[in-house]
C-alpha cells in the first residue's frame, strides 16, 4: 500500500488512577505532593481511583470494532496494594478477575502487554511488598547509577513472573513520567534517558529468561527528544544492540496524551477531539502529523479514559478515531510497538 499511515495506541496505567496513588503516597511520605500537571485537582480522583470494568469492557469493544493495535499496559502491583496474581486492596476478587478476564481474552490478542514496572508509584520491596519513600523510577535510576544490575534485573523478573501468573506474556517495558521527590536518583532519570543500555541489557535478558528466542524489545516512556521524534519520524530508534542476543529499541509517544484535558470530567469534549483531528478531516494534531508522515504513537491512560467516571475519554477516542479512519480509510494501519520496530532495517 502506497504511503501508509502507521497508528499505534498506547494505555498506560491500568488499573489505577496513577496520579492520584502517587500523590496520595507521596503526601503520606511526608513529600508535599505537586499541584500542577498531572497533579492539578488530584485529591478529587478518589472516587475513581480504579478502572471500572465497563469503561475497560467499553474500550476493548471499541478496539475490536476498529481494528485498533497496540501497547496496553498493566501493573503488576498497582500503587503498591497488592499482586494480581493475588489480591488488590481496594478491588473485590470478582472485579480483579473480571478486569485481567477482559485483557487476557480481547486486549491481549491486539496489544503488546508491558508493565509499567511494578507499581508505577512509590517503589517497593519485591521480597516483602513494602512501599519505599522513593517514586518508583528514581529507585531504579539510583540502582543503575549505582550499578547494582542484579536489584534491577530482580526487580524486572518479579513484574514478569506476575503477568505470566495470570496468564499475560509481556513484552517491553513502560517507563512513567515520575519526578523524584526524595532526589535519590540525583537528577540522572532513567525516564529522561538516562542508563538507557544498562536497562536494554537487563530488560532483553530477563525477557529471555521466559522467552529464549526474544531478539528485541524496546522501551517506552517520555524520554525521546523533539529532534530525534522528527529525525525518526516518530518510528521506534535502536538504543541498544547485541550481536548475540538482539535489539532494544525507545519509542515514545506523539506529544500528551490527547485525552488530558478531560482528567477531571469537566473539559470540554468537543475542543479536545478538534485538537487531534478537526471535524472537516483537514486540521489537528494527528493530520499534522501523518501528513508530514509521521507514525501516530497515541498515548493514553486508564484514568484520562475514565475522567472522573464520566467517560469523557472513551468518547473522544471513539470519536477521534472515526474521523482519522474517514480520512485516511484503508491508508490507516494500526500497529503494536513490536511491530513498529520490525520495520527498522537490521
Amino acid at each position: 500500500m502506497n504511503n501508509p499511515v502507521r497508528a499505534c495506541l498506547i494505555v498506560d496505567d491500568v488499573p489505577i488512577a496513577a496520579a492520584y496513588w502517587m500523590r496520595l503516597q507521596q503526601l503520606a511520605c511526608g513529600y508535599t505532593p505537586t499541584e500542577t500537571g498531572w497533579g492539578y485537582r488530584w485529591r478529587e480522583l478518589a472516587s475513581s481511583a480504579f478502572m471500572r470494568i465497563s469503561d475497560l469492557r467499553e474500550f476493548a469493544d471499541f478496539a475490536d470494532e476498529n481494528n485498533i493495535r497496540g501497547k496496553f499496559t498493566v501493573l503488576p502491583c498497582p500503587a503498591g496494594l497488592g499482586r494480581i496474581d493475588q489480591r488488590i486492596r481496594g478491588l473485590s476478587d470478582a472485579h480483579l478477575a473480571e478486569l485481567l478476564n477482559i485483557v487476557r481474552t480481547q486486549i491481549a490478542p491486539r496489544f503488546d502487554i508491558t508493565p509499567e514496572v511494578l507499581t508505577h508509584t512509590m517503589a517497593i520491596q519485591p521480597e516483602t511488598g513494602a512501599l519505599l519513600p522513593h517514586t518508583e523510577i528514581a529507585w531504579l535510576s539510583h540502582l543503575l547509577a549505582s550499578g547494582r544490575t542484579e536489584a534491577v534485573t530482580d526487580y524486572l523478573r518479579q513484574a514478569w513472573t506476575i503477568l505470566r501468573n495470570v496468564g499475560l506474556q509481556p513484552h517491553g517495558l513502560t517507563l512513567g513520567g515520575m519526578e523524584d521527590k526524595s532526589g535519590i536518583a540525583a537528577g540522572k532519570m532513567a525516564n529522561a534517558g538516562f542508563f538507557s543500555e544498562e536497562l536494554s541489557r537487563v530488560l532483553l535478558a530477563v525477557e529471555r529468561e521466559y522467552q529464549p528466542t526474544t531478539k528485541r524489545s524496546f522501551l517506552f516512556g517520555p524520554f525521546a527528544s523533539r529532534m530525534d521524534q522528527e529525525k525518526s519520524r516518530n518510528l521506534p530508534q535502536v538504543i541498544w544492540e547485541d550481536p548475540c542476543a538482539g535489539r532494544v529499541y525507545k519509542l515514545a509517544a506523539l506529544g500528551n496524551d490527547p485525552s488530558f484535558p478531560l482528567l477531571h470530567g469537566d473539559g470540554n469534549l468537543t475542543a479536545a477531539i478538534d485538537v487531534a483531528i478537526s471535524p472537516d478531516l483537514t486540521q489537528g494534531r494527528w493530520v499534522e502529523a501523518a501528513e508530514q508522515g509521521h507514525a501516530l504513537v497515541i498515548v493514553t491512560h486508564a484514568q484520562t479514559l475514565n475522567a472522573a467516571n464520566t467517560g469523557q475519554g472513551l468518547q473522544l477516542l471513539r470519536e477521534s478515531v472515526r474521523r482519522l479512519r474517514e480520512r485516511y480509510g484503508r491508508r490507516l494501519i494500526w500497529n503494536t510497538p513490536d511491530e513498529l520496530c520490525q520495520l527498522i532495517p537490521a
